[in-house]
């Protein structure tokens, strides 16, 4: 053949236009899930420093670019702020740091003797630590005085809670604050008072100046560690890809389109998401075992994005409950974006779906009470049953524990690596179940209000009308091995953290998605 041109006119060329379209459309950037661990968001369900333990957690910028972090330390009741200040990494450069426990007359607090640069600085901080470590107590601003809300207003409040992780940005190769955070040849950053200077010069008047827009690449690792017990447990944090990005931004982190840089004292949240500045979108991405759904929401909406990619229509984990050799375990249930839905002082008078429990702004926690069922099988498959017909535990804050501990008396103390305050126990089981080990399920779709009629948790509709079931959560099972309590004399314990598994569902024209 001599001539092997397409031509392409009417009906053709329209159609194949159409579909350039949309594999454009299909294939722009949106909040996402990261199997793989990387991404602009890091979320570590859980810190304590209850039970003599301590959490140890780290950033990695795994990328060739200079980034510029936001670190939120939140409470575990109602998600209120704990810390919060801008971390900034060279390209490459890890950050770790301690939350810790003086005593009874102090708040916990965050540690440091990581070189890497932070605003508010190192030499900002409350305090020092024998052996030089810089530290900042966790502060109850956001839960006292105008700000109070049904929970307790102490310092022990802070004890348990969980960390957020937020990319503001990327800082542009050989402006001042990146050569101020870029290590020397003695590894130890150049100039970080650099960062003081640029908030009060041209950050205070521009906080996009030197900037351009995050590309992710940051993972976290965090580790509950028990000196006394000799136990420590690691988990890996879940991390969001693509939280802030621009259509337009090609290659990525050329423009400063999405750039979301602030002082500690400005708010940087779930509620942040943007994945079209021009449009005012925030679009998720979840994947179904057969299907992925591209769901978008406005801006005004775009902690649902979040949510949508967190949602579960059940989740469970297996436990270990064997008192012969000191097995104990604690299932960690964390609801990373539950404040923007049951916070009074957010939502007024009212949850918002997919949350059932308002969290009050005073008196009782009551009204955040929130009954989600679950089902209990040992380790030959069989139901572990119940006294009650229906079984079920009360989740009513944003991180909270399970002891997994099924026994004959509800309430069984026994089965708590994590020594919580904010735990909530299994419902008695019948006499002769085996109660060892095993699994356990949380239905996070169905659930009964006081009249027994059963309903169905689901979230608001995207724009294609899709509504996702469940609820937006993350979490683990903490094990602990402590030999030496099961068997006196035999000093040898060991721990170890099991991520959850989840399913999720949706609903498309009163449809199921599966």
């Amino acid at each position: 053949m001599k001539n092997t041109t397409l031509r392409t006119s009417g009906l053709t060329g329209r159609l194949l236009a159409a579909l350039a379209l949309g594999v454009c459309a299909s294939s722009a950037s949106a909040v996402r899930l990261d199997p793989d661990g990387t991404g602009q968001v890091l979320i570590y369900p859980y810190y304590t420093t209850r039970g003599g333990n301590q959490t140890v957690f780290s950033i990695t910028n795994h990328s060739d670019r200079h980034k510029a972090l936001r670190v939120i330390l939140a409470e575990a009741r109602n998600g209120r702020t704990a810390l919060e200040l801008n971390v900034y990494l060279a390209p490459r450069d890890s950050w770790s740091s301690t939350v810790f426990y003086l005593n009874d007359s102090t708040p916990a607090a965050l540690a440091t003797g990581d070189d890497s640069c932070t605003f508010p600085g190192a030499e900002r901080f409350a305090g020092v630590l024998v052996g030089g470590r810089p530290y900042q107590d966790l502060r109850m601003n956001d839960f006292v005085g105008s700000r109070e809300d049904a929970g307790p207003s102490v310092k022990d409040r802070l004890r348990e809670g969980f960390i957020k992780v937020f990319e503001m940005g990327t800082l542009v190769p050989n402006t001042p604050p990146a050569l101020a955070i870029t290590p020397a040849a003695s590894g130890v950053p150049a100039n970080c008072g650099e960062l003081g200077n640029g908030w009060s010069t041209y950050w205070r008047s521009n906080p996009s100046a030197h900037m351009t827009n995050p590309t992710g690449g940051l993972s976290g690792e965090a580790y509950v560690l028990n000196v006394g017990a000799g136990t420590v447990m690691s988990y890996q944090a879940t991390a969001l890809a693509d939280f802030r990005t621009d259509p337009a931004d090609v290659p990525a982190g050329s423009r400063s389109s999405v750039v979301l840089h602030r002082t500690a004292e400005e708010r940087v949240d779930f509620d942040k998401a943007l994945n079209d500045p021009a449009t005012q979108m925030a679009e998720a991405v979840v994947d179904l075992p057969n299907r992925r759904l591209n769901l978008q929401y406005a801006a005004e909406r775009a902690v649902d994005a979040v949510s949508a990619v967190l949602s579960a229509d059940a989740v469970n984990v297996s436990y270990f409950s064997d008192h012969t050799v000191g097995a104990t375990t604690d299932w960690v249930i964390n609801f990373p974006t539950r404040s923007f839905y049951t916070d009074q002082a957010r939502v007024g008078t009212e949850p918002v779906k997919p949350f059932t429990g308002l969290y009050p702004t005073s008196g009782s926690e009551t009204s955040a009470i929130m009954r989600v069922p679950y089902g209990l099988y040992d380790r030959g498959g069989g139901n572990i049953a119940n006294a009650p017909n229906v079984a079920s535990v009360d989740l009513r804050f944003s991180t909270q524990i399970i002891a997994l501990a099924p026994g004959q008396v509800a309430n069984d103390i026994h089965g708590r690596p994590l020594g919580s305050e904010l735990d909530v126990y299994l419902q008695s089981v019948l006499s002769g179940s085996r109660r060892d080990g095993g699994w356990i399920g949380l239905d996070l779709v169905r659930y009964r209000d006081t009249s027994g009629a059963v309903y169905t948790r689901d979230f608001r509709p995207a724009e294609d009308g899709t509504v996702m079931l469940g609820l937006p959560v993350i979490g683990f099972a903490a094990v602990n091995y402590v030999n030496n309590n099961a068997n006196p004399g035999v000093m040898a314990n060991y721990s170890m953290a099991n991520p959850q598994r989840r399913s999720q569902d949706c609903r498309r024209n009163t449809l199921s998605c599966k």
